[in-house]
């Protein structure tokens, strides 16, 4: 389902809190957007996909914290894009063979099975970004950039005394 709701009286600060609060609740995403309305009023609207059996849940919360008299419901047909793979980059040190970190990738395969475009795992780019940061100095764009080039070249990449490449055994 996707639900939108408008609100004329969020700060910027209160949305964390409420973007977690629906997370909590069931939701799967949510989007805050920035608007104006009548009047040149700011306001927020929301677009929060989250399943059916979850609107009451964020129907209670949304009253609660946005004083807001409804949401519109919307049920949108989901086109994926297919097929969907995954794989895993192995980072390593350029100079040591025990320190290493493994980045998932999820995969879009075209009609021929080539790789069309890939992402890595956020939570994983983040914890490995951590074990090799204090030794370089690579941000996380390069870092991101490195691991997904990787994938998608199927050939290692060196960035910053740092070895990207497909694990073996991947299923690319």
């Amino acid at each position: 389902m996707l639900l939108v709701v408008n609100a004329d009286n969020v700060t910027g600060e209160g949305l964390p809190y409420l973007i977690e609060g629906l997370m909590e609740r069931g939701a799967s995403s949510v989007h805050a957007i920035p608007a104006i309305t009548k009047k040149g009023r700011s306001e927020f609207v929301f677009l929060i996909d989250a399943p059916r059996s979850c609107l009451e849940e964020l129907g209670a919360f949304l009253a609660l914290e946005l004083d807001t008299l409804g949401m519109r419901v919307f049920e949108p047909e989901h086109f994926p894009f297919t097929p969907v793979k995954h794989s895993v980059v192995r980072v390593g040190s350029r100079d040591r063979d025990d320190h290493y970190a493994e980045v998932r990738i999820k995969i879009l395969a075209g009609t021929m099975e080539d790789v069309v475009s890939c992402k890595a795992e956020y939570d994983d780019l983040e914890a490995a970004l951590r074990k090799f940061n204090p030794g370089s100095a690579i941000s996380f764009k390069s870092f991101k950039a490195a691991v997904e080039l990787a994938c998608m070249s199927g050939e290692p990449v060196n960035v910053c005394g740092l070895v990207f490449s497909l694990r073996d055994g991947s299923s690319r």
